[in-house]
C-alpha cells in the first residue's frame, strides 16, 4: 500500500521539533530525578528544560491547529479499527503533551525565566497547589514518556511492514 499524502512542510517541522524538544526534556528530567545528580547540573538542566519548553508551549498550540485542521496523509492501516486505535493514540498524545505543559507551569515555585530574556510571573502561590502540580507533572511525564515509546514501536512495526511511515514525515 502506498500512502497518497505526505504532511505539509510546517507539519513536518513542527513534529521534529517537537519530538526533539519532548524527549530531550523527557529523558533529561527523569536523568535528573532518578540518578541524582549534583546540584549545579540539576539546576542547569532544570532552567534548560524550563526556558525550551516554555517558548515550545506556543508552537506545540500552533501544531494543535494543524492537527485540528489540516488533512492528513492515508491511513497505513486498512483495518479501520487500527485506524481507530491510532488515530485515538494521537489524540490521547496531544492531551498528555498538554497536560505536561499546563502542569508544568502551574508547577512552579518561582518566576519563570525564560533563557535570562525576559521572566514570566509565578502562576500560582499556594504551596499545597504547586505540588499537587508537581505530582500530576510528574504522573503526566511517566505517560509521556509511555505513549511516546509506543509511537515509536508503531512507526518502527509500520516500517517493517514496507508501509513507508516515516516517507510522510520527511521533508
Amino acid at each position: 500500500m502506498h500512502l497518497r499524502l505526505k504532511y505539509s512542510r510546517p507539519q513536518i517541522i513542527l513534529h521534529w521539533l517537537s519530538a526533539a524538544i519532548i524527549i530531550w526534556a523527557t529523558l533529561s528530567g527523569f536523568y535528573v530525578a532518578i540518578v541524582g545528580v549534583a546540584d549545579p547540573v540539576s539546576d542547569a538542566i532544570g532552567f534548560f528544560n524550563v526556558s525550551i519548553t516554555t517558548v515550545f508551549i506556543p508552537l506545540f498550540i500552533l501544531r494543535c491547529y494543524y492537527f485540528l485542521s489540516a488533512p492528513k496523509p492515508t491511513d497505513a492501516n486498512a483495518n479501520p479499527w487500527l485506524n481507530f486505535i491510532a488515530h485515538a493514540t494521537h489524540l490521547l498524545l496531544y492531551v498528555t503533551i498538554l497536560v505536561v505543559l499546563i502542569t508544568g507551569v502551574l508547577m512552579m515555585e518561582r518566576a519563570i525565566n525564560v533563557f535570562h530574556l525576559f521572566t514570566l510571573p509565578q502562576p500560582l502561590h499556594d504551596p499545597w497547589l504547586t505540588g499537587l502540580f508537581n505530582r500530576i507533572h510528574i504522573i503526566s511525564c511517566a505517560v509521556l514518556a509511555a505513549l511516546i515509546a509506543l509511537h515509536i514501536a508503531a512507526v518502527i512495526k509500520h516500517e517493517w511492514q514496507n508501509k513507508q511511515l516515516l516517507k510522510r514525515m520527511l521533508p
